[in-house]
C-alpha cells in the first residue's frame, strides 16, 4: 500500500493517496511515519501546506514523532508561498523539541526570505548556520545569489 501512496504523491494525485490512506485505516492498518511524511511532501508540492500541517498533527495524535523531514517539509512549503511567519514558527517548534536544523532547513528558510526580499534576514540565517557549524551548500549559495540578483554584490557582501 505504501508504494501506491508514494506513487500517487509523486504524480500529484493526492486525492487517490488520501483515499488509500483511508482504506488502510479502515483495515485497521495504521500508517507509519514514512507514510505520513510521504503524504506531507505530496501536499507541500501541491501547495497544500495546511493539509501537510494537519497530517503532522495527526501523526502526533497517533504517537508518531515527527522527524527532520517532517519539519523541513512544512518549512519548505511555507517558504515557497512566502509565509515566513509560519515557516519560522515551525523552525522554532523544531528547535524547542531538541531538533537541530540542517542545511536543508536553512535552505528552505532562505528560499522564503528570498521570496520576501528580506536580505538582512538571509544574512542572519547565514550567521546562525555558522554558529551552529552548518556549512552552506551549493543550493544555499544559489538561493542567496539569486536573491541578491548580482554575483558581484554577493561577493562584496561576503567580504564584509
Amino acid at each position: 500500500m505504501f508504494a501506491l501512496i508514494d506513487g500517487h504523491c509523486a504524480n500529484g494525485t493526492m486525492e487517490c493517496a488520501f483515499a488509500l490512506l483511508e482504506t488502510i485505516d479502515k483495515m485497521k492498518v495504521h500508517p507509519d511515519g514514512v507514510t505520513y511524511n510521504t503524504l506531507m511532501q505530496g501536499c507541500s508540492r501541491e501547495g497544500k501546506v495546511e493539509e501537510a500541517r494537519q497530517l503532522m498533527e495527526e501523526m502526533k495524535r497517533r504517537g508518531i514523532k515527527p522527524i527532520h523531514i517532517s519539519f523541513n517539509t512544512l518549512i519548505s512549503g511555507y517558504s515557497k508561498r512566502g509565509d515566513l511567519k509560519d515557516a519560522f514558527k515551525v523552525h522554532n517548534e523544531m528547535l524547542s523539541i531538541g531538533f537541530n536544523p540542517r542545511v536543508l532547513t536553512y535552505n528552505a528558510l532562505i528560499q522564503g526570505v528570498r521570496k520576501n526580499q528580506e536580505g538582512d534576514l538571509a544574512e542572519e540565517l547565514l550567521k546562525e548556520m555558522a554558529s551552529r557549524g552548518i556549512r552552506p551548500n551549493d543550493n544555499t549559495y544559489y538561493s542567496l545569489i539569486e536573491g541578491i540578483g548580482n554575483v558581484d554584490e554577493f561577493l562584496r557582501k561576503g567580504d564584509s
